[in-house]
């Protein structure tokens, strides 16, 4: 199976989340961070968090994300690749933030094992109220595939 490069420029819609103390201060906990900002009542928000707001806090909408179970397969195996994230300003807990994400490129790398599908995931997140750019998230999705090897080998 090849990379499903049809996906560049996909948009995958937007979702709305708001920040909340509890998920903030036990996901700072689960990586190890006890830094008191962290805990406070208007806390900031640990670096790579913003990752997990699709998944934790979401109130309105929701993105519809990569096709998984088309990326599944014998030999499959799917990889959690690069995060990057451009902040504009501080996430604090209370915050309404508005993200729209989209696929931003999709490509493969042959190597001596297997067929490597990359997929990037784009995310920008914003202020909902005043439309302010908050932080940008970046993540790559990697899609090693051995079954293409071995039909060859």
């Amino acid at each position: 199976m090849a990379a499903m490069t049809e996906l560049e420029g996909t948009e995958l819609g937007s979702t709305k989340v708001r920040i909340e103390s509890g998920p903030v201060r036990v996901f700072a906990t689960a990586v190890k961070d006890g830094a008191p900002q962290y805990r406070e009542d208007d806390a900031i928000v640990p670096p790579t968090f913003p990752f997990s707001w699709s998944y934790w806090g979401t109130i309105d909408g929701a993105t519809k994300g990569l096709p998984i179970d088309k990326l599944r397969g014998k030999g499959r195996m799917i990889l959690h690749g690069e995060q990057e994230f451009v902040y504009h300003r501080n996430a604090r807990v209370g915050d309404v933030l508005e993200g729209t994400a989209r696929i931003s490129e999709v490509y493969e790398k042959d190597t001596p094992s297997a067929l490597m599908e990359f997929y990037v995931q784009e995310t920008s997140w914003k202020d909902a109220a005043s439309g302010e750019p908050v932080v940008d998230v970046k993540f790559t999705l990697i899609v090693r595939d051995t079954a293409v090897k071995q039909k060859e080998g």
